[in-house]
């Protein structure tokens, strides 16, 4: 008979289909974001046309191309981490149905392959450079984010992965503008909030057990005894309500600029709905990032997608009367489509 304090626990998984394995391995309906990044970027060059069919499906493989490299490197990395996560129970590679070695194959070659795509398609250097530093820069944060003393760089390190692929996806349709800078450096600040403090603090139990070290953590950031609730130090406050108020700031830019050319008193309404959005999304924010108050609440994954619900609402507001119909569509069905399809794979 084995004793029992010498036998290996092993969790059990229940069985799940190869479709919905692969909705997990690739992070199906995170394709939503990763795919408007480039492409609402060169609505900001072209707005009132779409580019040409194989520019958009050259910049649609490209965008899948840094998805998979992006989430890709992440798990072959964090690998360890994710297990005590607990919250990847359903991805092939924590639940041993893919080694690490062939997730690693998996992203090389959709790493390689975008770049083959970009120089195939009649590139240029800056277009090159600008992947090269989008995949660089994702690939670093996934390999030393919670791997080194000084977590905020690597953190901007990612957001600037994210800026350089918005502006890839400005150039690859022409010559970026005013608007298509402010708008990649939204992007930016965006990722940055989300990834270095929101789901910091979101992960803060299975991070300090796993042994990472985050920005939360580096602040300050510690669970509290008999509480679901963290202590957020008021660096971390602080931090935090800086990125949110730059990227209030960064949406409502253009218009305050008056990049859009409206017309009064349209400018002025749609900059009153964009103020009011941005205040509700300000102070829902904020109860994650203050401790201390009866109002505090714990981030949940729900949440961070209200957020990226947000991102997306400012912008429609922003936009929807400074593109063309054609540009609406193909950016809600770029969109909806990683969401619907990833809702229908059981």
């Amino acid at each position: 008979m084995t004793n029992p304090s010498t036998q290996t626990s092993t969790k059990q998984f229940p069985p799940m289909s190869w479709f919905a394995l692969f909705k997990q391995h690739v992070y199906l309906s995170r394709f939503a974001f990763t795919l408007f990044v480039p492409l609402m970027s060169a609505a900001t060059v072209t707005p009132k046309e779409l580019p040409e069919f194989s520019t958009l499906l050259i910049i649609i493989l490209v965008a899948w191309g840094f998805h998979m490299t992006f989430y890709g490197m992440n798990d072959v990395t964090d690998y360890e981490l994710d297990k005590v996560l607990g919250r990847k129970d359903d991805h092939p590679l924590v639940r041993g149905e893919m080694s690490r070695r062939t997730a690693l194959i998996i992203t090389v070659i959709h790493t390689v392959g975008a770049l083959i795509i970009e120089f195939l398609s009649g590139t240029t250097a800056r277009l090159m450079i600008l992947l090269f530093i989008a995949l660089g820069g994702v690939i670093i944060y996934d390999v030393f984010s919670k791997k080194n003393s000084f977590p905020p760089l690597t953190d901007a390190i990612e957001s600037i992965g994210f800026i350089a692929l918005s502006l890839y996806g400005a150039d690859k349709v022409g010559d970026p503008n005013a608007l298509s800078i402010i708008l990649a450096i939204t992007f930016g600040v965006f990722l940055n909030f989300i990834t270095g403090s929101f789901l910091g603090i979101v992960d803060l139990k299975g991070d300090l057990k796993g042994g990472a070290f985050t920005t939360p953590i580096w602040f300050g950031n510690r669970p509290i005894e008999n509480s679901e609730l963290s202590f957020i130090p008021r660096r971390l406050s602080i931090f935090g309500i800086s990125q949110i108020a730059l990227l209030v700031i960064l949406n409502l830019l253009p218009l305050l600029r008056n990049d859009f050319n409206y017309q009064q008193p349209f400018l002025g309404v749609i900059t009153t709905i964009n103020i009011i959005v941005s205040l509700i999304m300000f102070g829902y924010i904020t109860r994650f990032l203050i401790s201390g108050v009866r109002w505090q609440k714990k981030p949940r994954d729900i949440d961070l997608d209200l957020l990226a619900a947000y991102s997306v609402l400012i912008l429609a507001i922003s936009y929807f009367a400074y593109l063309s119909t054609a540009w609406i569509i193909t950016l809600a069905i770029a969109v909806a489509t990683p969401l619907i399809v990833s809702k229908l794979i059981k």
